[in-house]
């Protein structure tokens, strides 16, 4: 222990450990702090997960940190008050203990008094980490006996549901959510369809249970959910945080429950019958529509969806027509937005018309990426002049921090005040070291190189060509992986157009990104040394040779956990702006058919 110098400190409690077993997060953070001064140790920095489960590491933020700064070598230790409060997956702590032996970190467990310094103190943990992960298997197995026993008993096991409320762990009938409830069955039966229905309940001003807008799969759900004959039901899934919808159970239990029915045994069984002759939809085409997903609402922002129309000629023939339209609307009904449709097949041409464009003008192309390489060595010189200024805010709060301990052992105001704005502080600190960490990881893994023009132009040719060459699937895997979104213009005449296209061009890790993909499918066909699902080979020698010419743009590494802010490379209906504010792991652009470019910034 003699080496260490800098330690960090890691706290971790769940709700209910809190709750049954007094695990404070305060009593931890204070003995491990008196922990490390006994050995005259300093404490760099603190950790925090409050109330959140040791299953895994997944969506612990504070744990997320730490990882980051174990790599950055802010410290030699890490300090634990015990080592359940890691992980309680042995997988997940055997991970992140190699992760510390490999960045030279010790792991040390306060109550159980040994560190990963020494052989021995490495084979107690693994020992500690299998107890951990058995304790915790345990526990899980209890909560699942005692909720299947209710569920066989016709209890209610928790959770929202709409016609109810949840009184004491006991349903209790919501008596104006239960007629529309009755509504839905009875329209149902009546011939209307999913949609129908919730076009007409969203009209009426009626709402879910979180206030908002009923969808086709809401009022699905409540046809098909038999809580609402008075039954309970459970497991129909299990394992849902692993193997979600795949983990469904054969023989889920089904029996009567002790709340009463909303929907009548003659009424549910007819609905049922109805549902399933009603199950199976007939596929509406073969052909894939291109833009799937990529399209946005010119009215709400949300994604346009496939739909198709058909009409019948005076010849008594039909005819198909391809729309894409607000998904919104054809989920929800006229009351949450327009149809807002744009013909399929137009869109999809528009789209790469839009692309060849942008290429044509070989001047305003080399413009907009030299605009774009400028601006990732602003973005640079932003973050260093905002993780400034947070250091010099962490500075000025200890400083304050200090002046109100000064007061309380003076007592200069009254306890209760005192302790009041001590908290606010603390809470004011923890935000700035959150911010001084994230700024600090987009920093280390930022490199303001250029991304060569060049590049960008034969990866933009090779799509057009290979795109001309391929099937309807294979276009829209291709479209898929080039573009980003695409906005869409309402016209005077009412019809609509493309606006915007935003090509995403993610440079961000070789072997993973969307790019390094679409590289690989452009040129596997026409490169004889394929091997493109395999992961790029040490050795320079033995890559492909169009891989050593896309590496460059890979080798060029942008900051992580920043939100996007878009690039218009070419905007077809303001005043011709390139208009951004950051530029980091994803280079993004929207594509219009001008013929001119400004380079003024967002």
């Amino acid at each position: 222990m003699d080496k260490i110098r800098k330690v960090a400190i890691y706290c971790r409690v769940s709700t209910e450990e809190q709750a049954s077993e007094g695990y404070s997060i305060q009593a931890q953070l204070q003995t491990i702090r008196n922990y490390a001064n006994l050995y005259n140790w300093q404490v760099s920095n603190e950790y925090v997960d409050e109330g959140i489960s040791g299953k895994n590491i997944k969506g612990r933020p504070a744990m997320q940190r730490l990882m980051a700064d174990v790599e950055l070598n802010k410290f030699d230790a890490v300090i634990v008050w015990k080592i359940s409060r890691l992980s309680r997956n042995m997988l997940d702590t055997l991970v992140m203990l190699d992760k510390f032996e490999e960045n030279d970190v010790k792991f040390i467990s306060y109550s159980e008094n040994f560190d990963t310094g020494s052989p021995i103190g490495r084979l107690v943990v693994q020992l500690m980490a299998s107890i951990a992960e058995m304790e915790r298997n345990t526990l899980s197995e209890n909560v699942k006996l005692g909720m299947k026993q209710r569920a066989l008993e016709g209890s209610w096991n928790g959770g929202i549901v709409f016609g109810y409320d949840s009184i004491k762990k006991e349903l209790v009938i919501n008596e104006q959510e239960a007629k529309v409830v009755q509504l839905i069955y009875e329209q149902y039966l009546s011939g209307k369809g999913l949609k129908a229905i919730a076009n007409l309940l969203n009209k009426s001003g009626h709402r879910t249970k979180r206030n908002r807008l009923f969808s086709i799969n809401g009022v699905a759900q409540i046809l098909d959910n038999p809580v609402y004959n008075g039954k309970i039901s459970w497991l129909k899934v299990e394992d849902w945080d692993t193997k979600r919808r795949k983990g469904k159970n054969p023989n889920p239990i089904l029996v009567e429950g002790k709340h009463q029915a909303i929907i009548s045994d003659d009424i549910w069984h007819l609905v049922q019958a109805r549902r399933k002759s009603r199950s199976f939809k007939q596929r509406q085409s073969n052909k894939p529509f291109l833009l799937n997903s990529l399209l946005r609402c010119p009215v709400c922002g949300q994604g346009m969806v496939p739909a198709i129309t058909t009409y019948t000629r005076k010849d008594g023939t039909k005819r198909k027509h391809r729309y894409y339209v607000c998904s919104d609307f054809q989920n929800k009904g006229s009351t949450a937005c327009r149809s807002n449709g744009i013909k399929a097949y137009e869109a999809e041409n528009k789209v790469l018309e839009r692309i060849e464009n942008f290429l044509a003008n070989k001047e305003r192309f080399i413009s907009t990426i030299q605009y774009l390489n400028k601006e990732s060595l602003h973005s640079i010189s932003e973050l260093k002049r905002e993780l400034k200024q947070t250091e010099q805010e962490l500075i000025d709060i200890q400083q304050l921090q200090e002046k109100y301990l000064e007061a309380f052992e003076q007592n200069l105001f009254p306890i209760t005040i005192l302790q009041e704005r001590l908290q606010q502080v603390d809470k004011d600190k923890t935000h700035l070291e959150q911010k001084k960490n994230e700024l600090s990881i987009q920093l280390s893994s930022s490199d303001a190189k250029f991304i060569p023009h060049e590049l960008v132009r034969i990866l933009l040719e090779k799509f057009i060509e290979i795109y001309n060459v391929s099937s309807r699937d294979g276009k829209k895997q291709l479209l898929q992986l080039l573009i980003g979104k695409i906005s869409i213009r309402q016209l005077e005449n009412r019809s609509r157009t493309i606006q915007q296209v935003e090509l995403d061009f993610d440079f961000s890790e070789v072997n993973i990104s969307k790019t390094f993909t679409l590289i690989h499918l452009l040129y596997r066909k026409t490169d004889k040394d394929v091997g493109f699902s395999q992961p790029l080979p040490a050795s320079d020698n033995k890559i492909p040779p169009y891989l050593q010419l896309f590496l460059p743009l890979f080798v060029v590494r942008f900051p992580p956990n920043n939100p996007k802010r878009p690039i218009h490379l070419l905007h077809q209906y303001q005043s011709h702006q390139l208009m951004r504010k950051c530029h980091f792991r994803k280079r993004q652009a929207f594509i219009s058919s001008t013929h001119h470019v400004g380079a003024q910034s967002e």
